[in-house]
């Protein structure tokens, strides 16, 4: 079932993906884009009558080249931007296969949760590391 957020507000799918050390993946933003060299946590904004868990799906494969195959919803959170709401539904990917890449120019690298709050992270996301490093055991 799709997900329907405020009016006005972008809902958009956030993975949590981490490797067999337990790092977190996250993607640097790359030029040409708002927000551009800020670090952020793979996803992206649903498409109409897309549900969370496609969209998820869809942007982990489009973005990373990785075939999520089972995750779980963690938790949702607001935030307000000067341009724009967004309504962000946190999933823990649980089991991926692949090599994670950045298939759209973006820079991405494996991160210890203790570490996490050492990078330029977008707004949005870095209002929410406090909660994901709980979640990983950081």
């Amino acid at each position: 079932m799709p997900t329907t957020a405020p009016e006005g507000y972008l809902v958009v799918a956030v993975g949590i993906a981490a490797d067999a050390s337990g790092r977190l993946l996250v993607g640097q933003r790359p030029q040409g884009k708002d927000y551009a060299g800020q670090w952020e946590f793979p996803g992206g904004k649903l498409e109409p009558g897309e549900t969370v868990f496609s969209a998820l799906v869809r942007e982990f494969r489009e973005e990373l080249g990785l075939q999520v195959r089972v995750a779980e919803p963690l938790f949702t959170a607001r935030h307000s931007y000067l341009d724009r709401q967004v309504e962000l539904h946190l999933w823990l990917v649980t089991d991926f296969h692949g090599e994670a890449k950045g298939l759209e120019g973006q820079s991405l690298r494996w991160v210890a949760p203790k570490d996490l709050a050492t990078l330029d992270f977008l707004e949005g996301n870095r209002a929410l590391l406090e909660r994901v490093s709980a979640l990983t055991g950081a």
